[in-house]
């Protein structure tokens, strides 16, 4: 191919040598070209009239040409004129597929193999793309188990109309499928433990048993690295495929030649001067005894330089000697640490921050200029900077200065979107039919007109109408008032809940009103908040059929109450805990010296906890309980402040507000005085996305709680649900899906399962 260009070009060229020195290049056309603008092949030609004639550069159009893919030959002609030279670029256009034709396919529609060869009728005939196409339509009938499929192409030209027919000729062959599986050569690990390894499975039962080259390739590799990690480090894996009899099943033979499990013999550590010996060793995994593997040995290397860099001596190096004793078969471990000096941080540097005050990230920071590098306190920033979720990326660096013991740690973050206005509309078992509309920015300023943004306070406009609630809320929060670490903050609101017999609600309820809020943290993990609200709640539409102590219950009431909380939080991540634990206590004060027109306080505590495990899973505990209790001129606690257990917030497998007191008339749920409700849930995350972040998680539960109509009959007697569940996070927000059924039987009904579901705003 490469000689017929030459040769082409050289025809070509020599047509042009005859021009005259100095001649000038009036005209450029295209000749031959029906399918292809002549615009779209003139705009790569860098030979422009008014110019002089240029062989080379004729010559470079010429390989520019070509290099669309279009055409077959290309040419370059002159013409003389009166006025100077017409440069004529003729084309030979590859032909326009006119049809496909397919033939030999049967597992694979027609549809399906155009698709991956992804050449349509209309194009222009390419063997390059019709390779590649054939490539992908190969591997997708191995990945179904025809990996002896054979697909070839023939091309019909038309010369006279320079169109082609593309025809595709498939061998299919036999499907094949793995008969048996063998073994050989394991002594350490049985064959059951050697199979769960294996992505390859023989067919049986609603297992296809299908194979794949590449499947088999990466199962060899996997029992490979088991063995490793084991300490096996001179294991040998083999496999071999043999075809049975019929012709129609495989078998697939692994051999393993285990070889000696090695195992740490003695670990001496060099150089370490600055710290204990002893302090040092507890870092490491690999012991005399332990069994050796390369992957626990650089896991120890980094916890060993960490435990430097966590000491401020962030260029400290450390280098591991394993050696294996031919008489006792262990591998002596020698540690070499190079300490180098203490190194002080100069000046930090925020960049990539674009919106974000310095400031914001500044005063998230725990490692201060002056103050020698310490890794645990760089992280435990990391964490806070993405705790404020305004930032998709965090990463730091150091840079060094002119003064060797002292460098600049360099902050880089990178912004995600703080601000949203929210519309559209959601259903849930709780609610019914929802419509949202919400104005947010997370990443307020006040005062940075006209863009807002900036300070790091919150401000929020949300309003939610649906079925059963019309809400409207208004919230700002200032994380640092007046520069110092206390936050404050502002709320008003307008809540209505309409009457609902199927959600247990045998009133409508309104509440105006609004609050301060004034909050403090400490040692960054615990957090105490004081808060007053005063609201106007009136009580309305109770059920004809009520009792007299419920319509009792009908009026307006304005509510005061102050309140104080507590939390320890000790979660990885607040958004997506999947490690450690938060723990709360609130008290609040209602009436009586903070004024309003019924008296009562209320306590509540709670714990949630996370515990990883086996990679994707985390154990979920959680306990809240709480009392409230009327006193002074108050002789019940309001209907609107009692504690309502069931649903999807409470205990999963019964309606709504239906576990605890009834009203002994309307059966219809009146609250109590003393709650308390605990879950156990085990949740697999099934999907991820590429930055690590969950989009699908499974889980199974168990929820046991109650409500008390007094605080005298606390713990008495309780009601329990168990199900699975289901949460995804869409780009329209996170759903959540549960299916509970009811242990215990609180006559609504029964044991029959009930499925409590929540699908959020848009954004």
């Amino acid at each position: 191919m490469r000689v017929a260009i030459g040769f082409l070009l050289a025809i070509g060229l020599a047509g042009v040598v005859h021009a005259e020195d100095g001649r000038r290049i009036i005209a450029v056309d295209v000749s031959g070209a029906s399918t292809i603008a002549k615009e779209t092949i003139l705009a790569k030609v860098q030979t422009k009239p008014g110019a002089p004639y240029n062989d080379s550069m004729v010559s470079e159009d010429i390989r520019r040409l070509f290099a669309l893919g279009y055409f077959t030959d290309v040419r370059a002609d002159l013409e003389d004129l009166p006025d100077g030279l017409k440069l004529i670029f003729v084309v030979v256009e590859k032909p326009t597929i006119s049809s496909l034709q397919v033939q030999g396919n049967h597992a694979l529609p027609r549809a399906k193999l155009l698709e991956l060869l992804g050449i349509s009728k209309g194009t222009l005939y390419d063997p390059r793309k019709v390779k590649e196409g054939i490539d992908a339509i190969k591997a997708e009938y191995a990945r179904r188990g025809f990996s002896q499929a054979e697909v070839v192409s023939r091309v019909d030209s038309q010369p006279t109309d320079n169109v082609a027919v593309l025809h595709l000729l498939v061998d299919e062959g036999v499907r094949l499928r793995i008969a048996q599986i063998l073994i050989e050569g394991n002594q350490a690990f049985s064959d059951r433990r050697i199979r769960k390894l294996l992505k390859t499975k023989r067919r049986r039962w609603l297992l296809p048993g299908l194979y794949t080259e590449q499947v088999v390739e990466e199962d060899v590799e996997r029992i490979r690295t088991f063995y490793h990690k084991h300490g096996y480090q001179d294991v040998e894996v083999t496999k071999q495929v043999y075809r049975d009899p019929s012709g129609k099943g495989l078998l697939i033979h692994f051999t393993i030649v285990e070889g000696l499990q090695h195992r740490v013999g003695t670990v001496r550590l060099e150089g370490a001067v600055l710290f204990p010996e002893p302090e040092l060793r507890k870092t490491i995994a690999l012991k005399p005894g332990t069994v050796f593997n390369d992957e626990t040995l650089q896991e120890d290397l980094r916890l060993l330089k960490q435990y430097y860099g966590d000491r401020g001596y962030i260029h400290a190096q450390v280098a591991a000697d394993p050696q294996l004793d031919p008489t006792t078969k262990r591998v002596n471990l020698t540690y070499r640490m190079t300490e180098n000096e203490l190194v002080y941080v100069n000046r930090i540097d925020i960049q990539g921050n674009l919106r974000t005050k310095d400031i914001v990230v500044r005063r998230e920071m725990r490692i201060y200029p002056g103050e020698s590098f310490n890794g645990a306190k760089i992280r435990k920033s990391l964490d806070r900077l993405y705790n404020l979720g305004y930032f998709e990326e965090v990463n730091v660096d150091t840079e060094p200065t002119s003064a060797s013991d002292h460098e600049d740690l360099i902050v880089q973050v990178k912004e995600s979107k703080t601000g949203s206005f929210s519309f559209g509309g959601g259903f849930s078992s709780v609610d019914r039919l929802v419509g949202l509309v919400e104005l947010e920015q997370r990443n307020f300023d006040w005062k940075n007109f006209p863009n807002f943004t900036g300070a790091g306070q919150d401000l929020r406009l949300r309003a939610e109408i649906g079925t059963v609630r019309r809400f409207f809320d208004l919230s700002f929060t200032e994380p640092w008032i007046f520069g110092y670490p206390l936050s404050f903050g502002l709320d008003a609101f307008n809540r209505t809940r309409l009457r609902s017999r199927n959600l247990g609600l045998a009133f409508e309820e309104q509440r105006r009103g609004g609050g301060l809020r004034l909050g403090k943290e400490f040692a960054d993990v615990l957090q105490v908040n004081l808060s007053h609200e005063v609201f106007r709640t009136v009580i309305s539409d109770v059920v004809s059929e009520a009792s007299a102590d419920l319509k009792a219950e009908e009026g307006t009431n304005t509510i005061s109450a102050s309140g104080l909380s507590v939390s320890f939080d000790k979660r990885n991540n607040r958004f997506d805990p999947t490690r450690g634990y938060f723990l709360f206590s609130s008290a609040d004060l209602a009436g009586g010296i903070v004024g309003g027109d019924k008296d009562f306080y209320r306590v509540q505590g709670g714990t949630s906890t996370y515990l990883p495990h086996f990679d994707r899973f985390v154990l979920e505990t959680r306990l809240r309980t709480g009392i409230v209790k009327a006193y002074g001129d108050s002789d019940e606690v309001p209907i609107f402040e009692r504690f309502f257990g069931g649903g999807s917030g409470t205990i999963r497998g019964f309606r709504e507000r239906r576990v605890g007191p009834r009203d002994p008339l309307s059966n219809d749920p009146i609250g109590g005085e003393a709650s308390m409700t605990g879950s156990v849930e085990e949740v697999i995350t099934l999907i991820k996305d590429e930055r690590g972040r969950s989009i699908l998680k499974g889980s199974v539960f168990y929820d046991v709680g109650n409500v008390w109509r007094r605080v005298d009959q606390f713990a008495e007697s309780f009601r329990s649900g168990v199900g699975v569940g289901t949460r995804v996070n869409t780009p329209i927000g996170p759903v959540r899906l549960d299916l509970g059924f009811p242990v215990s039987n609180v006559g609504d009904g029964g044991h029959k399962p009930r499925l409590h579901f929540n699908v959020s705003r848009s954004f």
